[in-house]
């Protein structure tokens, strides 16, 4: 069972290896969310709201060739960085927002903490792992495709000696 890396792809562009080539992406999550201690110290988590901010920095031979991209407008983001969820059942709800092109992929955990790769059906946003006998649980890997912000837009650098070029960009979940 093979499967590829994804092309990082910003408003269907697609950035080829040569310009990304060393690329990493990070999430986090932002929103309106604390956690409050009572007068006796007893946690009560509070939450308004929930979304993902995600960083990606590279460095390749050559620029992204973003310039034209109208960074105050919503940009859709082809992630490289696969999302996960595990559980005790061979049956996950994923999320809607993922890569159609870069299908879910899944592994048994075995009770030794060996990950035994699977086959995953999705009907919808229901992603069914093909049951492996003797797994203690599932999980479901896939590549978001996320609406963002990135007001900032790319920060380039340029390294002439080494003949490198990087950049940062940093995206808030719309």
């Amino acid at each position: 069972m093979s499967r590829r890396q994804p092309d990082l792809t910003i408003n269907g562009l697609r950035l080829p290896l040569r310009i990304g080539g060393e690329i990493q992406q990070s999430y986090e999550d932002i929103g309106g969310f604390t956690l409050l201690r009572l007068g006796a110290g007893a946690a009560v988590p509070q939450q308004s709201w929930r979304k993902l901010r995600t960083t990606l920095s590279a460095q390749g031979i050559a620029p992204p060739g973003l310039a034209a991209v109208d960074w105050t407008q919503p940009v859709t983001l082809g992630c490289i960085a696969a999302r996960s969820i595990q559980s005790a059942s061979n049956i996950i709800n994923i999320p809607a927002g993922r890569r159609t092109d870069a299908p879910p992929y899944g592994w048994a955990v075995m009770p030794d903490g060996l990950l035994r790769p699977t086959a995953v059906a999705v009907a919808g946003n229901v992603a069914t792992l093909t049951a492996i006998a003797g797994a203690a649980g599932y999980q479901v890997l896939w590549y978001p495709l996320l609406s963002v912000y990135a007001i900032a837009g790319v920060q380039a650098s340029y390294d002439a000696a080494g003949a490198v070029a990087g950049w940062e960009l940093v995206a808030e979940e719309v």
